[in-house]
């Protein structure tokens, strides 16, 4: 943990904070933080700063919340992620975090088998202590704003128009797509979405609905990848060309 990220359930006075759960365990056995030192924290949706333990013992670390600072804006980025087997969603979730998503929207598409969409992970008790433990090694406070889709035409034509009507750069992943992802050109603070098919890729019809929506398809290269490689790797690469873009 890079930073440890606290609820408003945590909170036991104005600026105090009690945690007992692995944050707690994190604190005391690997920084071995004791009355008096201070720890990076963050508010979850909320500022960042120094966290000032004042007790521990029993499992249980108080903190005192002080000097804080406005988290950096919302990451401009949308993520369309078609619905992967539950155990690869439970490794992209915190990754995703991390790399820093403002929304993300789990899309049942043709290739997605029916059960990944009852699948427990998709229950907000099960996939928020993913993002949070992404939030806490990405150093992040602002969480991803998560969206379960489960039939793909309503989505793609009812509900993405408005969406994405802010998002000046549109992309999907397509392994046959001729423009390479290092050719896309986009600016420092460009609001950006993108879509990453299932394992076998979305089908020839997803591809063409997403390009009415102005979605342009773009390649990593000839090589599949795994769904959990795909997203940390195109999510990374988007970094560095908003970096050379300025």
């Amino acid at each position: 943990m890079n930073l440890i990220l606290l609820e408003e359930r945590d909170r036991v006075a104005e600026q105090t904070y009690v945690v007992r759960d692995e944050r707690a365990r994190h604190i005391l056995e690997v920084l071995h933080a004791q009355p008096g030192a201070t720890i990076r924290v963050g508010l979850l949706d909320g500022p960042m700063g120094a966290g000032h333990v004042t007790r521990v013992g029993d499992g249980m670390v108080e903190l005192v919340f002080g000097e804080p600072c406005p988290p950096p804006p919302r990451p401009p980025v949308d993520l369309v992620l078609a619905i992967p087997r539950p155990k690869t969603l439970r490794k992209v979730l915190p990754e995703i975090a991390a790399l820093g998503v403002d929304r993300v929207i789990l899309l049942r598409t043709w290739r997605v088998a029916k059960p990944y969409v009852t699948a427990d992970v998709l229950e907000p008790r099960e996939y928020l202590p993913l993002l949070h433990e992404g939030l806490m090694q990405g150093r992040r406070t602002l969480l991803p704003r998560v969206t379960i889709e489960p039939l793909f035409k309503p989505f793609i034509e009812d509900r993405a128009p408005a969406l994405f009507a802010d998002a000046t750069v549109r992309l999907v992943a397509h392994p046959t797509a001729s423009t390479p992802m290092g050719a896309v050109r986009v600016k420092a603070h460009e609001r950006v979405a993108i879509a990453i098919g299932p394992e076998g890729g979305f089908i020839p019809y997803e591809v063409e609905a997403f390009e009415a929506m102005g979605f342009e398809p773009v390649s990593m290269g000839p090589h599949p990848l795994r769904v959990e490689t795909a997203c940390v790797a195109l999510l990374a690469q988007l970094q560095l060309l908003r970096e050379l873009g300025g």
